[in-house]
């Protein structure tokens, strides 16, 4: 077995979420982080033909990456990567020694749905970094019809803050809104993404290209007024 570019890709993003991964049998992979407030989930193009564990991601994304054309061949304690004359033994982790999805979420209705650009979202990370804030608000107005996101310190009254207006395809309730995430949480592959967020303090953001997806929790200092 080969990984394509794009799986190695999203085997990067989902090492910046949580080091270790549980491939299972099949074509989709997930990991959720320690804190357990970031679940991502991937569809990729290869069948995994066997459950195993990855007690450090990064490192075994480094020994593929010695080799110009690796192929993989499984054994029931490790991977065989291969290319030509070269060749590594890499061995399984534990499965009980690394942290994984031990179910899928089930999202609650979403109240607010919103087109997120990959554009925008470098904006967001560019303005945080720049501000020395952590918190993203989502925030709509009483008979408001747009949203605008903003970067802030909602415990800081004169925090500097940038604001963002998202119009658009938006679906938002008439009353007012400020949804907080931790912009730290915002691990997130290249791409647009559709955005729903729940009053449940759960929130979803999946890849319009369709193939990779996250469930990223609200800071409990999110208020929606029903």
């Amino acid at each position: 077995m080969q990984l394509s570019d794009n799986t190695v890709s999203v085997l990067k993003n989902f090492s910046s979420i949580n080091p270790n991964l549980v491939f299972r049998e099949g074509n989709k992979v997930k990991t959720i982080s320690v804190a357990k407030n970031i679940l991502a989930t991937a569809t990729i193009a290869e069948t995994i033909p066997k459950e195993f564990g990855v007690y450090d991601l990064n490192e075994f994304l480094s020994v593929v990456g010695l080799f110009e054309d690796p192929n993989l061949s499984f054994t029931d304690s490790s991977v065989k990567i291969t290319d030509g004359h070269q060749s590594v033994n890499y061995y399984f982790s534990a499965l009980e020694n690394l942290t994984t999805p031990s179910k899928d979420i089930t999202m609650p209705k979403s109240e607010i749905e919103f087109t997120l650009t990959e554009a925008d979202l470098n904006k967001l990370r560019k303005a945080a970094a720049t501000l020395g804030v952590a918190e993203v608000l989502v925030c709509g107005e009483q008979d408001g019809s747009e949203i605008t996101i903003k970067v802030s310190d909602t415990k800081n009254a004169t925090s500097n803050t940038f604001e963002l207006n998202i119009a658009g395809d938006v679906v938002r309730p008439a009353n007012s809104f400020q949804m907080v995430f931790n912009i730290g949480n915002f691990k997130f592959a290249p791409g647009d993404y559709r955005a729903s967020l729940s009053s449940k303090l759960i929130s979803n953001f999946k890849n319009t290209n369709g193939n990779i997806e996250y469930w990223v929790a609200l800071e409990k200092s999110s208020v929606f007024n029903a």
